[in-house]
């Protein structure tokens, strides 16, 4: 190893040499020519330690840990012990591709005053093979070059799916002295969103065009459980950070302005619904039933909208409310009369909204199962909310009025 290296690739690991290998040598072939490989082996039980001795490169430091001291301490010990400049942390499941380390170093030493690099990322499956993720694990399209920090986190808070990796990501060491390390305030699953958050808050971003890290997607990952398996508090913990994320932008002297104020506000209210609503689901007991809050919408939806106009229900085909004869309620998105499913995008979504409001919707119902379409679909909420009366926002029901612009 180098004594002054530049870049730190750091790989936590844990019981995973059969994947370690490929993560290793696709780290040792880098065409980079100063960097350490920092291998952090929490106690495992198989023949990790076997594998990275196998490989006798002078630029692998391999420590093992005597007991396991759990992912967010090995984590920090990667700061702790980084010898370079810049650091990734490697999931041991990973791979880099050629000019990892040369298109992320370049893009710290041409922008000296960022705090991390990210760029997009190929999915694999356990066998290295091309993956197609589910939609929820999909980012939206990153912005090229550099980005305020507090423009990331506004994005962030006003819906955009900004999905960075870990292994696709390079941290500038000396942001930690700034930031602290890392750390999980909401949910153990995220201490890779909370540091992005907090490095946002203090400086710039830099997002590179390429894809340059393959990140693999298996079953005994835990995030599966976290975000894909019943009762995962991965989404609650995300709904958290972006509370978090809210108190930065009213720290930062974007907050000076008194609309931006108001829009932090309000967005603070529908992420807090999101996040109560998450809670509930995974506590029952701390809401209304299910049928009692069902029970409360459809009253307070015959309270509002007149008998017999036709309105368009958002509530994600749950409500089973297409044969009730006290109103007319239209499935969104719908087509020949049947419910579609979830819009691709915001702008699909108006399209359709606008069609049917021509064709005699009146009104537009959310209900709670589709609150998340309020923060995920920025732009649609962003034109209900400019173009429309709303006329009832609760736990239950977020209603807008259609009839007048």
């Amino acid at each position: 190893m180098a004594p002054n290296a530049k870049v730190t690739i750091a790989i936590p690991t844990y019981n995973r040499s059969d994947l370690l290998k490929f993560s290793l040598d696709s780290v040792l072939n880098q065409d980079y020519p100063d960097f350490q490989v920092l291998i952090l082996d929490n106690a495992s039980t198989d023949n990790t330690e076997a594998v990275v001795r196998s490989f006798d490169d002078s630029r692998i430091t391999y420590v093992r840990h005597a007991t396991n001291i759990g992912l967010l301490n090995n984590w920090n010990k990667a700061i702790e012990l980084s010898a370079g400049s810049y650091l990734t942390i490697l999931s041991d499941d990973d791979v880099l591709l050629p000019g990892f380390i040369r298109e992320f170093a370049k893009a710290f030493e041409q922008n000296p005053n960022i705090g991390l690099v990210a760029a997009p990322v190929r999915f694999i499956d356990h066998q290295g093979a091309p993956f197609q993720v589910i939609n929820s694990e999909l980012s939206d399209d990153f912005p090229v070059g550099m980005i305020s920090g507090l423009e990331f986190i506004h994005q962030v808070v006003d819906g955009r799916k900004w999905i960075l990796r870990t292994s696709a990501v390079m941290f500038r060491v000396d942001a930690f002295s700034v930031v602290g390390l890392l750390d999980i305030p909401h949910s153990k699953d995220l201490p890779d969103l909370n540091i992005f958050l907090r490095i946002a808050a203090q400086f710039a971003l830099f997002f590179l065009p390429t894809q340059l890290s393959q990140v693999r997607f298996h079953g005994d990952q835990v995030s599966m459980d976290a975000f894909h398996a019943p009762g995962g508090t991965g989404p609650l913990g995300v709904m958290a950070e972006k509370t978090d994320a809210i108190a930065y932008l009213l720290k930062s002297p974007r907050a000076e302005d008194a609309s931006y104020r108001h829009w932090l506000a309000e967005r603070l209210l529908d992420i807090s619904m999101r996040r109560s609503d998450l809670t509930a689901q995974l506590i029952p007991e701390l809401n209304l039933s299910w049928s009692e809050r069902l029970q409360m919408a459809l009253q307070e939806i015959t309270s509002i909208i007149p008998s017999g106009k036709p309105f368009i229900l958002v509530d994600e085909n749950q409500w089973g409310c297409e044969n009730r004869a006290d109103f007319q309620a239209l499935h969104f998105l719908e087509q020949d009369g049947q419910y579609w499913g979830a819009p691709p995008d915001s702008q699909t979504a108006i399209r359709e909204l606008e069609r049917m409001r021509q064709a005699g919707a009146s009104f537009i119902v959310v209900g709670w199962p589709a609150f998340w379409w309020l923060d995920y679909y920025s732009g649609l909420r962003v034109y209900l909310s400019s173009k429309f009366r709303c006329v009832l926002h609760n736990s239950r029901l977020v209603v807008f009025d259609l009839r007048h612009r």
